[in-house]
């Protein structure tokens, strides 16, 4: 597979060159890729889900081949960083911000890079617009680290695997992981993050190291009453091919739960009938609906956001169509690490503004964290006000 991977620039122009898309969308999509924060990676499963027929409306291609024409100038309050992960980070690799629950970037790389990635600020190789974070490397060191963290904080008992992608980390690394995630006692759940499902399906498929690993260790952790799950990430149902829901269905009959997370992007899958339509999709594929994160406010990725009202009047509108536990949980990632809310659960919204101010008492107590609608929703004088002050507090002098 590696040598039909799109690597670069030239890579992709060729490519272009053998579609039917004229010379001025190639460019671009070219000059596109040249402004993104994420490096240009595609696996040929990715390249293939996509309609270059209909490239400027697909879904799939807007996700990973962002055109130079889609961008819109950033928030004043956007940051590469916005969920503040580095300042929740105790030791290499391991962030601790819920008091039960740590999050282990296993790596740093993945099949294929997300144009809108929350975490473009590490994620991946450097890029003409972004020199990453090189804050740790994948490692059996890290591994060990961790450990000794958990055996010292007991208070822990859910701990996310993620990345980059654990799908491309070397498979020995993750047995190891999950053999010595087997000797911490006070853990109750343990969660596999991974996009493979859609970059690369066939690193997943029955009796693949990675499928057989997981099985055989999700019969591991049963014995010990803890859950070892995937957590997946779908955002369009035209995502999930035929080849992704026989992996799905195969490791739910292998006894391995599959939670899947989107995330609401603007003229991707920010319709009640593109939700519907992913959710309905999911079901049939034993996947079980679990959140839609409304986008984070990542600098340089403006264009996927929409407002915070689009994704409330969704979720309302999908409440009913569906039995309640397969009902996704429309959420917010708080900015500066005030970690998940509803999207119901603010505590007060400045419509002139767009601003939007949420509490995380078991977080940081009465701390207001602030989510800030995109500006082009606003009055246009409104959006020459942020401009001009760019902070919040100078906006209420």
């Amino acid at each position: 597979m590696k040598e039909n991977i799109i690597f670069n620039v030239g890579g992709l122009s060729d490519y272009l060159k053998s579609t039917s898309i004229n010379y001025e969308l190639q460019t671009d999509i070219v000059e596109g890729v040249r402004k993104n924060s994420m490096a240009l990676r595609l696996s040929p499963h990715v390249l293939q889900l996509i309609d270059w027929q209909n490239v400027t409306t697909d879904p799939i291609r807007k996700q990973f081949l962002p055109l130079l024409s889609e961008y819109l100038p950033s928030h004043p309050q956007l940051r590469i960083d916005s969920l503040s992960e580095k300042n929740s980070q105790v030791a290499p690799g391991i962030l601790h911000r819920y008091p039960n629950k740590v999050l282990f970037l296993l790596g740093t790389s993945c099949a294929t890079y997300c144009a809108f990635c929350t975490r473009s600020y590490l994620v991946g190789p450097n890029t003409q617009a972004l020199t990453k974070d090189h804050l740790f490397k994948s490692s059996t060191a890290n591994i060990d680290i961790l450990i000794n963290y958990l055996e010292e904080n007991i208070h822990v008992n859910d701990i996310v695997v993620s990345g980059g992608d654990i799908a491309v980390v070397d498979i020995e690394i993750i047995n190891l992981l999950l053999t010595k995630l087997l000797t911490i006692k006070s853990l109750k759940t343990i969660r596999l993050a991974t996009r493979t499902l859609l970059f690369a399906p066939s690193l997943l498929l029955p009796n693949t190291p990675l499928f057989d690993t997981i099985v055989k260790h999700n019969e591991k952790f049963k014995h010990r009453n803890i859950e070892l799950s995937i957590q997946c990430h779908f955002n369009h149902a035209n995502e999930i091919s035929i080849e992704s829901q026989k992996i799905s269905i195969s490791l739910w009959q292998s006894g391995v739960t599959i939670r899947n997370q989107t995330v609401l992007l603007d003229g991707v899958n920010s319709t009640i009938d593109a939700q519907e339509k992913l959710i309905r999709k999911l079901i049939d594929s034993n996947i079980h609906p679990y959140y839609v994160y409304q986008m984070d406010m990542v600098d340089n990725a403006e264009h996927f956001r929409t407002n915070l009202e689009t994704c409330i009047y969704i979720s309302k509108n999908l409440t009913g169509m569906f039995t309640g536990f397969q009902l996704p949980k429309f959420i917010v990632d708080l900015p500066d690490g005030g970690g998940k809310r509803s999207v119901y659960e603010y505590e007060f919204y400045d419509k002139k503004y767009g601003i939007y101010g949420f509490t995380s008492p078991i977080i940081s107590g009465d701390k207001i964290y602030y989510y800030c609608d995109p500006l082009r929703y606003l009055d246009p004088n409104i959006e020459k006000e942020w401009y001009q002050k760019r902070s919040i507090s100078k906006l209420y002098d």
